[in-house]
């Protein structure tokens, strides 16, 4: 018979638990808050939507004896970052993101639990989704640099505080434009925010 080693895990009782939400009021993160683990809120979602995933994992946390850190929650974020506005905007509409969420992501999410969590005023009709809307929404952060710092920060400040933000990565055909947004969002961006710190 055949033994197997297995390493222990460095961290104790093991390595952080984490898990996403997307529905308003989203059991899964009320879960999270529940057991201990990180809430993750996905990135198609605006500020009305990301205040409930918070809430609702603050509030389970809080039932269990747990104290709710905003350190602990990451934020996804669809990041798009140019030289200029308009050339970020163009990329995004045009490129991988764009492709992206019209042909993949509306049909998905239409399919199943529907598309109002996408929608910063519930009542607007689903057929005026778009990546367009969701730029100028302020959901997907698209921009340059010093556009970009300040939208984050701003959704920082509109939630109230997390510990980080995960920028969705994109199949750009052509990788030299994902590398150069990561680059200028690590470069550029970044620093403007280093005084920002999850509680």
């Amino acid at each position: 018979m055949a033994k197997h080693v297995h390493v222990k895990p460095f961290q104790q009782p093991h390595p952080p638990i984490a898990v996403a939400g997307v529905s308003e009021k989203s059991d899964t993160l009320a879960m999270a808050g529940e057991r201990g683990w990180w809430p993750i809120s996905i990135n198609f979602v605006p500020t009305r939507v990301l205040t409930t995933h918070w809430q609702g994992y603050a509030d389970a946390a809080t039932k269990a004896g747990r104290t709710p850190k905003r350190s602990d929650w990451r934020i996804s974020r669809t990041i798009h970052v140019a030289e200029t506005n308009e050339q970020a905007r163009e990329e995004a509409i045009e490129g991988s993101v764009g492709r992206d969420f019209t042909r993949y992501f509306i049909p998905l999410l239409g399919q199943g639990r529907g598309l109002n969590a996408l929608k910063v005023d519930p009542s607007m009709p689903d057929s005026q989704i778009s990546t367009e809307y969701m730029i100028d929404s302020g959901t997907f952060i698209v921009g340059d640099p010093a556009t970009v710092a300040a939208k984050l920060r701003r959704l920082y400040e509109e939630v109230g505080g997390f510990g980080g933000v995960l920028a969705l990565a994109q199949d750009w055909p052509d990788f030299s434009i994902w590398d150069r947004s990561m680059t200028l969002l690590a470069t550029e961006v970044l620093p403007k925010l280093s005084d920002l710190k999850g509680e």
